[in-house]
C-alpha cells in the first residue's frame, strides 16, 4: 500500500495534519502514536512522520520513559510524544487611543508576561506612541527573561482598517501620524520574527471564537464599545475584512438618526454623566458622590457602579447611552444577521445592568434581536486576539510550503 501523499497537495496535507497534531496534544497533554491516531483520524505512518518533523523544530518532544504499545509484544514500548509550549513565544500588542498592551504568550496561548503604559494624553504622535510600544515589549520579554530572539511572530492590532500591505489607515484626530508609518518595519526592529498589523475589532472576534463569549459560534459580530465603536464581523464561519481591510468599519453612523457619530460606549457614559451631576440642583446620589460632585471627575465605570446601586441619575444616563447604541446593534442585526452580538472592551465589565438594558432596547426595535453578551475578556479582547493571530502564523511558518501562493 502506497501511504504517499500526491505531490501536489502534500504541503497543505502537511500543514493541516500537523495543526491537527498540536491542536490533540494541546489539548490532552502527552499521547502515544495509537492516541494521536484515535484524535486526529491519521495513519500511523502520517502521525509518525509529522511528529518527526514536529520534534526537529522543537513544537513536541518525544517522551523517554514510554508505556507499553497497546497490543503489541512485551518488549516493544510506544512512541510517546508532549507539545513543548516554549519551544518559541510571541507577542500580542494593542495599541490603542490611550495605552499600549503588550502580551507575551507561550505556544500555548497562555500569557507569560505583561505590560501596560499609559500616554497621558490622546494627541501624542505616532512616533512617541511606537516608543512607548516597545518599552511595553521590552519590559514583557525583560519580566519573562527572554531574548528577542525566542519570540517567533508578533502581532499588533490598531484601531482602524488595515490593507493588505500591513499599513493602517489611521484618522489623524486620533491617531495622529500613524498611517505614515510602516509599522511592520517600526514594531519589528530589533527582532527576526514578523510582524503582522491587523485591525483590533478584528482580532478581539477571533479571541472571542477562541477563548471567549463565542466559542462554537459561526455567525458573530464584536462589537468594541470604548471611546469608539468598531466592529469585528466573523460570518459564515470565516473573518470578513473586506477589500481594503475596512469591514466592520462603523462611519456610516454619522448618518443614522439618533446616532450620529461613531463614540461608544464610555464615552457617551462619561459625557452624560458629567452633564447630569452639572445639571442636578442637588449634588447627592451615588453618582454625584462618586465623583465628588465635580462633573470633571466622572468617569464610565463610576457611570455604571453607581446604576447598579440603583441611583436614579446614573440609570437614566444607562438608559440614554443603550437607547443610542441599540440603535447601531439593530443596524447590524438587520443587516448581517448574526447569533450572537459580543459587547468588547472595558465597558464588558458594567455588568448586567449594561447588558439587560440593551437587549431590552434591542427587543423593542425589532421582532428577531440577536443573543447579546458581555465579553468574558474585558478590555483583554484585543491582545488575546493578537496573541492568537501570531500563534496561528509561527504554526504556519512549519510549512512555509503551504503558505497560499506558494
Amino acid at each position: 500500500m502506497n501511504n504517499r501523499e500526491p505531490a501536489t497537495t502534500s504541503p497543505l496535507l502537511r500543514r493541516l495534519n500537523a495543526a491537527a497534531i498540536l491542536d490533540a496534544l494541546r489539548s490532552t497533554g502527552p499521547a502515544t502514536g495509537t492516541e494521536l491516531m484515535t484524535a486526529t483520524g491519521l495513519s500511523r505512518p502520517t502521525v509518525h512522520t509529522v511528529c518527526d518533523h514536529l520534534i526537529s523544530e522543537g513544537w513536541i518532544h518525544e517522551l523517554e520513559h514510554r508505556p507499553p504499545e497497546r497490543g503489541a509484544g512485551p518488549g516493544r514500548r510506544a512512541r510517546q510524544y508532549e507539545f513543548n509550549a516554549r519551544a518559541g513565544f510571541v507577542i500580542g500588542i494593542d495599541l490603542g487611543q490611550n495605552k499600549v498592551t503588550a502580551v507575551l504568550a507561550d505556544l500555548r496561548g497562555n500569557q507569560v508576561a505583561e505590560n501596560t503604559r499609559n500616554f497621558g494624553r490622546e494627541d501624542i504622535g505616532a512616533k512617541a506612541r511606537i516608543a512607548e510600544l516597545r518599552r511595553a515589549v521590552d519590559a514583557a520579554l525583560e519580566l519573562a527573561e527572554l531574548p528577542r530572539s525566542s519570540v517567533l511572530a508578533i502581532t499588533l492590532a490598531v484601531p482602524g482598517p488595515v490593507g493588505d500591505d500591513g499599513h493602517v489607515v489611521a484618522k489623524e484626530e486620533y491617531l495622529p501620524g500613524l498611517a505614515k508609518l510602516d509599522l511592520r518595519t517600526a514594531v519589528g526592529e530589533g527582532f527576526d520574527a514578523p510582524v503582522l498589523v491587523e485591525n483590533d475589532a478584528n482580532l478581539a472576534v477571533l479571541a472571542e471564537r477562541w477563548r471567549g463569549a463565542a466559542q462554537g459560534v459561526d455567525n458573530v459580530i464584536e462589537l468594541l464599545a470604548g471611546e469608539r465603536l468598531g466592529s469585528g464581523l466573523f460570518l459564515g464561519g470565516r473573518l470578513i475584512r473586506g477589500g481594503h481591510g475596512g469591514a466592520g468599519e462603523l462611519e456610516f453612523l454619522n448618518l443614522v438618526e439618533g446616532v450620529g457619530n461613531t463614540d461608544g460606549i464610555a464615552r457617551l457614559a462619561k459625557a452624560y454623566g458629567a452633564k447630569a451631576v452639572a445639571t442636578r440642583r442637588r449634588k447627592t446620589g451615588a453618582l454625584a458622590s462618586a465623583a465628588g460632585s465635580d462633573p470633571g471627575k466622572i468617569r464610565a465605570e463610576l457611570v455604571f457602579a453607581a446604576a447598579e446601586a440603583g441611583d436614579p441619575a446614573a440609570v437614566a444616563v444607562v438608559d440614554q447611552v443603550t437607547t443610542r447604541i441599540a440603535r447601531v446593534i439593530t443596524l447590524l442585526n438587520t443587516l448581517l444577521d448574526p447569533d450572537l452580538v459580543v459587547i468588547g472592551g472595558a465597558v464588558a465589565q458594567a455588568g448586567d445592568v449594561l447588558i439587560e438594558s440593551l437587549r431590552r432596547d434591542v427587543a423593542a426595535l425589532t421582532g428577531t434581536p440577536p443573543r447579546i453578551v458581555a465579553s468574558t475578556l474585558g478590555d483583554h479582547a484585543v491582545v488575546a486576539g493578537a496573541v492568537r493571530r501570531a500563534l496561528d502564523h509561527a504554526e504556519l511558518a512549519l510549512f512555509p510550503e503551504a503558505r497560499p501562493g506558494s
